[in-house]
């Protein structure tokens, strides 16, 4: 591959992502309730890509020993357990206190979140990929936009109004602005963190995957299968206007890169769709609540 992938560049100098304030409080309820049941505290946990990336690089360190990588929030709660998951969370929430946390951030979140559902639905119904993975893919491969805002929130402000104006292409945009692409960032991340490798190279290829459609090595045929769920669920995102300014119903599924790669039955495409804009809000309001 001739892919860019001098991340110990990208990562130098690079502040500590904040997380989701909000996501961080209600992990402090969740954990204050005595009936507390391990797939309800998994779900909250998933609810914030900085949370979610720290748990597992915890729960994947030296310290733990464990002998498979982890790769789901599940495993990883049970290896580190609700003790260090609630110092991890008041770490955050203390922390998060002092960040801004505005409409841009809130964007960012809802098309994580949106993202991550719908590669749920789409992997469950289209492919043999795990679903609990292909929800952590889609929450993870734009986290390196979660970062570059982080770096510095002006100049990220600017690559979006560039690019809501019509007035150039988002990798193009962040390229000039900060010299690297959300893409490679986000993996850089991910890879520092000791992610599992195919939830690495899907954030790098997230947007040319075709590179890895013939390549022989398993990890990254994952890879490839988890880049055309990530794809179409991007264009659920932006066909319901979830992270962005407003819905986008020219989206045409026929043409995705994602539903192309997966041979995509698009009565099935077509019925996901309908299914995915409800389940989002029930998931997003019932977490707000």
């Amino acid at each position: 591959m001739g892919t860019f992938r001098d991340f110990d560049s990208i990562i130098k100098n690079m502040g500590e992502l904040p997380p989701s304030p909000i996501v961080a409080t209600k992990l402090l309820e969740l954990l204050r309730k005595p009936d507390l049941r391990l797939k309800e505290l998994a779900n909250a946990v998933s609810m914030d890509p900085v949370i979610t990336a720290r748990l597992l690089r915890m729960a994947n360190s030296a310290f733990y020993q464990q002998q498979k990588q982890i790769s789901t929030v599940n495993r990883a709660i049970i290896v580190v357990g609700e003790n260090v998951l609630k110092d991890l969370a008041m770490e955050y929430s203390l922390r998060s206190a002092n960040k801004t946390y505005g409409l841009l951030e809130r964007r960012l979140w809802e098309m994580s979140i949106g993202n991550a559902v719908a590669c749920r639905m789409i992997a469950d119904r289209m492919t043999e990929i795990d679903k609990g993975e292909a929800y952590l893919a889609g929450l993870q491969h734009h986290i390196g936009k979660v970062l570059m805002v982080n770096r510095d929130k002006a100049l990220y402000q600017e690559v979006v109004r560039i690019v809501d104006e019509g007035k150039g292409h988002l990798r193009d945009v962040e390229r000039a602005m900060f010299a690297y692409s959300h893409d490679l960032v986000g993996a850089a991340l991910l890879n520092h963190w000791n992610y599992p490798q195919f939830i690495v190279d899907t954030a790098l290829y997230h947007h040319t995957f075709e590179e890895l459609r013939d390549s022989e090595d398993e990890g990254e045929q994952n890879a490839f299968t988890l880049c055309a769920v990530v794809s179409m669920a991007s264009d659920f995102c932006r066909y319901h206007g979830i992270g962005r300014n407003q819905p986008d119903e020219t989206v045409d599924l026929s043409i995705n890169k994602g539903s192309i790669a997966l041979e995509a039955n698009m009565i099935v495409v077509d019925e996901l769709l309908g299914q995915f804009q409800p389940q989002f809000v029930k998931e997003r309001n019932l977490f707000l609540s």
